[in-house]
């Protein structure tokens, strides 16, 4: 073959010879040079070859796919447009007046609360300004490009620092100067709704610059605790448990057994001879044995149980979050509990490891369940759950993780977290959900914790059973509105099966089991109230004398038959 011939072969851009030896491309793709055999169906075969596996290798980066701060998915969209769009104040880019101006005449200004922040940090101005426009760039692409192209670096930098000023002012003041506060009550909670919403937010690398300047010391930024704060005890708002305030008592009195051996002896001593103390000595030693030690096991575990619940107001997340709706998610989940690391915990661990050894070592054979088999697609109500001697309790927690499922001989427990359901709890929940589905999170736990709670409810008196047991705090009105809520949320998503799989299949297993069935049935029957169960016991003394008396009548003692 000539030069000329081989100087008029196409090669294919795409296509690099280098990375075709690295890749082991096979021969019969390659061109036969010597031969002059051209084949472009081949060269196209080969490029389409090269595209799939760069993407392959592209996709291993785990790069999140579009803005950090995406606008919300059509699908999620259509029904509930309400639930996405700022009522209140508008924060970053997507809903700012000039742009998508969708908010009442009553729009909070932000200005006056910006400059207080400012005049409470003691910093210049200026100093602040220049320290949100140096992350300025980075902020940008936290944004659609295509919603960018209104706002030069300027008018951008302008935006972050008056929102951020103002979040920050406002988180102040909700958690430690609510008087100063210029708002209503409904102009507050339409905030604080508007603060969470997918589209109304502001890169967290903004609010942590702006927090370093007025929460700074001795080289700890302490605003983290501030924003902790505002978003667990004045978005999700846990309720007290009742459970602390027992363990609590547990503890006082575990406490008074373990002094109560070794402060006996001198108070009797003082109205007894030597001879009489001396003489209870041994007495008091077994006290101490039976007493003290046990009290003491008894207060280590409590004191770990409360620890291990408590809630972290320092706590960090594994990784910055992008803003303010997705730390939220991480606290909703279930990641701000504080978790034993401590050795002054060591031994309250080690019994906690030694009880869980125990449980393995007795614990029953039992044939194993496939993964997903069952669980995901048999669903109860509260009211169905309860007739069939399953009881609901709240958790210690409000983690959407902390749902579990005991099954005893007699009934089995149902534990979920408690929510406080009022106003702005839909569109909290629908934020959390488009924020879930546009990071491509798995498992999608918000999601299926509403389609959970939708299978357990059904109509007002499924809300009233778990109203009632502290699960659901109803700030919304009438129990049907909250049974109205879940039900139309449930309706347009879908969960995931993995989620709560196992709990469903317990709960699954209990409910057709005819002997749980029939002994639940039994109980609520005979032993609901104490005057029931005093009737049952009445009849069954009465039986019995009614049956002796009957055997005696048939076979009479014979009065001759005497020793």
């Amino acid at each position: 073959m000539s030069e000329t011939h081989l100087s008029e072969i196409r090669v294919d851009p795409l296509i690099n010879k280098e990375e075709g030896i690295h890749n082991n491309q096979p021969q019969e793709l390659k061109m036969d040079e010597t031969l002059g055999n051209y084949s472009p169906k081949k060269n196209e075969r080969s490029s389409w070859f090269s595209f799939i596996m760069r993407e392959v290798k592209d996709t291993k980066n785990n790069q999140p796919l579009g803005p950090k701060i995406p606008k919300v998915s059509d699908k999620l969209r259509i029904e509930n447009e309400e639930c996405y769009s700022p009522l209140m104040v508008s924060i970053g880019p997507y809903h700012s007046p000039g742009h998508h101006n969708n908010l009442r005449e009553e729009e909070i200004p932000k200005v006056s609360m910006a400059r207080q922040f400012i005049l409470d940090s003691g910093k210049n101005i200026e100093l602040v300004y220049r320290e949100v426009e140096k992350g300025i760039q980075n902020a940008r692409e936290f944004y659609n490009e295509i919603d960018m192209k209104g706002y030069d670096d300027e008018q951008f930098t302008r935006m972050m620092f008056l929102d951020g000023c103002f979040i920050l002012q406002f988180i102040h003041c909700v958690t430690h100067n609510y008087e100063n506060l210029e708002m209503t009550d409904r102009q507050v909670a339409g905030v604080k709704r508007d603060l969470l919403l997918l589209e109304n937010q502001i890169p967290f690398p903004v609010l942590k610059s702006l927090t370093s300047l007025r929460y700074e010391k001795d080289g700890t930024n302490h605003g983290m605790k501030h924003v902790n704060d505002f978003l667990f005890f004045h978005i999700l708002n846990p309720k007290d448990k009742p459970l602390r305030t027992r363990k609590l008592l547990w503890s006082t009195v575990s406490l008074l057994l373990m002094f109560l051996p070794i402060a006996l002896p001198f108070v009797l001593s003082r109205y007894n001879h030597g001879l009489v103390f001396l003489s209870m000595v041994p007495i008091f030693f077994l006290m101490e044995l039976c007493l003290v030690i046990p009290a003491w096991l008894l207060w280590l575990l409590l004191r770990k149980g409360r620890q291990a619940s408590g809630y972290d107001s320092q706590w960090q997340p594994d990784e910055e979050p992008a803003h303010l709706l997705q730390l939220l998610y991480f606290l909703f989940i279930g990641s701000h509990y504080i978790k034993g690391k401590s050795s002054s915990r060591r031994c309250g661990h080690c019994l906690s490891y030694l009880a869980t050894w125990l449980k393995k070592f007795i614990r029953t054979k039992c044939k194993p369940v496939a993964r997903g088999r069952r669980g995901h697609y048999l669903y109860y109500t509260a009211k169905e759950l309860k007739k069939v001697g399953i009881r609901f309790m709240s958790s210690q927690t409000s983690a959407l993780t902390d749902v579990k499922f005991k099954s005893s001989f007699f009934y089995g427990t149902l534990k979920l977290p408690s929510i406080t359901i009022d106003e702005s709890t839909r569109s909290m929940l629908f934020n959390l959900v488009a924020y879930e589905t546009s990071a491509a999170l798995n498992p999608l736990w918000v999601t299926s914790y509403i389609c959970f709670m939708n299978s357990l409810i059904d109509d007002a008196d499924d809300v009233k059973e778990l109203r009632s047991k502290g699960i659901i705090i109803n700030f919304h009105g009438p129990d049907q509105q909250v049974a109205d809520l879940f039900n139309h949320m449930g309706s347009f998503l879908e969960p995931d099966t993995s989620v709560y799989n196992d709990v469903k299949r317990e709960i699954n297993e209990q409910c057709e089991s005819i002997v749980k069935k029939l002994v639940a049935q039994w109980h609520q029957t005979y032993f609901q109230s104490p005057w029931a169960f005093i009737a049952v016991a009445a009849a069954a003394v009465g039986l019995a004398l009614t049956a002796t008396q009957t055997y005696y009548a048939m076979h009479p003692r014979d009065p001759s038959k005497k020793n």
